[in-house]
């Protein structure tokens, strides 16, 4: 789903359209972060790209946004109430910068969304059990997400508890907060996985919009 690792234009179009035509969404109709793993966060009302972006939120019909993931893990959002749906690129790194908790509070204090109204889906992204990560995460994350290896100074990071707990500590009903029972890592069958794969490997695609 992604011409970043190295393939080609036409193959990648194509794959997409494959997907999206389960949809009836055209690929001109996408809005796409040019994910860096970072905090930026955008409103958008019109598909095409959004540099230096990891977090895209609409209240526009006809306009879908994509994120694009291989471990970290997408997060789509949307609400029972208001027209309007966010999609969001957090891996640890995004998780560090509170790139979700950003997000919902945008939603909530630009466009007066009601937290209470949202609901979330979380992954398919990397299990604790294939997160394994550095010391240095002590520092950036409370040991309740960390799980120490015996005989080591490393941990299996719990990424997917932590974005559920970002979402249910803002006030989105934690029966509205859905982590998918996927790794992608793991679950080599059906997804890419970066870790897994060595760096050379695909992306998928999640999706979410207001149909018009």
């Amino acid at each position: 789903m992604s011409v970043s690792r190295g393939d080609s234009k036409k193959n990648v179009s194509a794959n997409r359209q494959i997907f999206l035509n389960e949809f009836g969404i055209d690929e001109a109709l996408l809005a796409e972060p040019l994910q860096v793993s970072g905090d930026g966060i955008e409103i958008v009302e019109a598909p095409g790209e959004y540099a230096s972006r990891d977090a895209l939120i609409t209240s526009q019909p006809g306009v879908f946004l994509r994120v694009l993931t291989a471990d970290c893990s997408p997060i789509l959002i949307w609400s029972s109430k208001d027209s309007i749906v966010a999609a969001v690129h957090s891996g640890w790194q995004g998780s560090e910068l509170d790139i979700l908790g950003q997000t919902l509070k945008k939603m909530h204090s630009t466009l007066g969304v009601e937290i209470a109204t949202l609901s979330l889906a979380i992954g398919p992204g990397l299990s604790q059990a294939n997160f394994e990560v550095g010391p240095e995460f002590s520092d950036k994350f409370s040991m309740e997400y960390l799980l120490p290896l015996p005989n080591s100074d490393r941990y299996l990071f719990d990424n997917n508890a932590y974005l559920r707990d970002t979402a249910i500590q803002l006030g989105v009903p934690a029966n509205q907060v859905e982590i998918l029972p996927f790794c992608s890592f793991r679950d080599d069958n059906l997804f890419f996985s970066h870790r897994r794969d060595g760096g050379t490997t695909g992306r998928m695609m999640s999706v979410i919009g207001i149909n018009e």
